[in-house]
């Protein structure tokens, strides 16, 4: 086993052996023919822990889990393309190409699907930065001064009521997670970091951006999103989840926005899922782009248009939880959520202060498709972070709210192994202060993560002869969340839901297949409303609540 996990680690460096110089393009494959890898032996591409998730969660191999055709990837290099890495999900390679024209006549091999240029060959940084700090008036309810134990983050932290789970020792000890982000300047070289590096808890990096550069002296935004984290240092800042094991993962690149960063994104989720991340955090997003004709709609944050949020959705079969900032474009023209917030089964953040009152900033559902999005909130507005060069202080943004959210996540899961990504989600979302009545701020509010903890605490307790289909929220405003609980896979014949109003009427029929279903039952009025799930043969009976 520790051969075959060597192979994986040798693996992705022989696909990002070199800087290139040259256009991106990313070339998508029409199947697997001639893959290295079979599915019989998973151990040759996924590290032990990423089997073993798989195993606990019951989780299947399948197509998607392969590499590509190592027989492709030798046509392309001898075609003179250089291979910079690959996406086993989607079945592309992402290329540095010379001269655009030696792309000429690819789209007509018979094993290429479609190509597409993702990042020109002359660059231009762009004409504002994307990471300029946001101005927004401070907060008088900013903690000002640190207390002993917490430091400056005491009220962040506490504000998602995060203490006590520190406080029984759930710390994120064993658990991985993975950050996507544009850079981590200097984190192996700040004190707050000091016991992740003695503990070798820092487990690796990788940079999708410039596979020759070290990802410490690169942009510190993703230092920042890891003190939020990883800190641990008493008296001055602690992290939400200050004992976990961490992997940076580099994919912005901070000097430009091209479609080739969503790729990277793309491939940092694969990796995470690779190396057995239990939680991956990424405070990154995308709508507008350099060139004008990149940029996204609206209409396309529907949860299922975007290659970068059918990856986060994958992530989530996979079996981990994806934590994502909303986007800050609130008080902008755009002010919508930005990809990939609009995914299905994560958690994206709105950003508040620390009495709990909305960034003017933070991005603003509903995704396309009218769910509620973002799905919580947490301190990203005047939130204390590790700052560059050193110096802890406070800053905005919703990059910020997702990792204290992250942490705890991490933190939450550690004490309940047993439960699915899924079941965790939802927990935290249940725990949420407006969960009854949510909205496209705010989301279902600020988690309580102690509250989430007795939410998971009961159902560890409860009789197994529970149905089969858990039906959320309840009451619903929107959409209506089927999750399969039962034994054995489905089918898209092996299920069917039926929403009746008060009188029986039937109002919705609908197949269902898959683990994970939205039911979009439409414009109803306020008042009771039934489900019948049929699931091969048996019928249970939900009654819900529309406010």
């Amino acid at each position: 086993m520790k051969l075959a996990w060597l192979i994986i680690l040798l693996y992705f460096p022989l696909l990002v052996h070199a800087q290139s110089t040259g256009a991106r393009y990313r070339i998508e494959f029409t199947d697997k023919v001639g893959s290295a890898y079979d599915l019989s032996h998973p151990e040759n591409f996924l590290s032990e822990r990423a089997l073993s998730r798989r195993t606990r969660y019951h989780i299947p191999l399948e197509e998607k889990d392969l590499p590509v055709s190592a027989v492709y990837l030798d046509s392309l290099k001898k075609h003179g393309f250089k291979v910079l890495y690959t996406s086993r999900w989607f079945n592309f390679a992402t290329v540095a190409v010379v001269s655009p024209e030696d792309t000429a006549g690819v789209s007509e091999w018979n094993f290429v699907r479609s190509i597409r240029l993702t990042r020109p060959e002359n660059v231009l940084k762009s004409a504002e930065s994307k990471w300029v700090d946001i101005k927004v008036p401070a907060t008088k309810s900013a903690q000002s001064e640190p207390d002993d134990t917490y430091g400056y983050s005491s009220e962040q932290v506490a504000q998602l009521n995060g203490k006590i789970l520190h406080e029984n020792g759930f710390k994120g000890q064993g658990m991985l997670i993975a950050i996507l982000d544009a850079g981590f300047r200097a984190a192996n070289q700040l004190t707050v970091f000091d016991s992740l590096f003695f503990q070798n808890r820092m487990l690796g990096t990788r940079d999708f951006v410039n596979p020759q550069s070290d990802v410490f002296q690169e942009y510190q935004h993703g230092m920042n999103v890891l003190s939020l984290m990883a800190a641990n240092s008493p008296g001055t800042l602690i992290g939400t989840a200050p004992d976990a094991s961490y992997y940076l993962i580099r994919t912005e690149d901070e000097n430009s926005e091209y479609p080739v960063e969503m790729d990277n994104y793309i491939a940092g989720l694969e990796l995470g899922d690779s190396i057995g991340a239990d939680v991956i955090n990424a405070s990154l997003g995308y709508f507008i782009f350099d060139d004008p004709a990149d940029n996204l709609s609206y209409d396309e944050l529907d949860g299922k248009t975007l290659m970068i949020t059918r990856a986060v959705e994958l992530a989530e079969k996979k079996g981990m939880i994806v934590c994502v900032s909303a986007g800050n474009e609130g008080d902008n023209a755009w002010q919508h959520i930005i990809a990939p917030a609009d995914a299905n089964e994560i958690l994206s953040m709105a950003a508040v202060n620390i009495a709990g009152e909305r960034a003017r900033f933070s991005s603003i559902g509903p995704s396309a498709d009218g769910r509620i999005k973002p799905e919580v909130a947490a301190c990203g507005w005047d939130a204390w972070i590790q700052k560059y060069p050193n110096e802890i202080g406070t800053s905005n943004g919703t990059s910020f709210a997702s990792p204290l959210v992250a942490g705890l996540t991490t933190c939450l899961w550690q004490k309940y192994p047993e439960k699915t990504s899924a079941e965790i989600i939802d927990a935290v979302i249940q725990s949420a202060s407006q969960y009854d009545l949510p909205d496209n701020y705010l989301g279902y509010g600020i988690p309580d993560f102690e509250k989430a903890s007795l939410l998971l605490q009961e159902t560890v307790t409860k009789d197994k002869s529970e149905k089969q289909w858990k039906v959320s929220p309840n009451p619903f405003v929107n959409n209506i969340r089927l999750e399969y609980q039962g034994p054995g896979l489905l089918d898209d014949t092996s299920a069917t839901c039926i929403l009746l109003n008060g009188t029986g009427t039937i109002l919705k029929e609908e197949r269902l297949s898959g683990r994970i279903q939205w039911l979009n039952p439409g414009s109803l009025p306020s008042g009771l409303y039934f489900l019948q799930v049929i699931t091969k043969g048996v019928t249970e009976n939900h009654k819900l609540i529309k406010k």
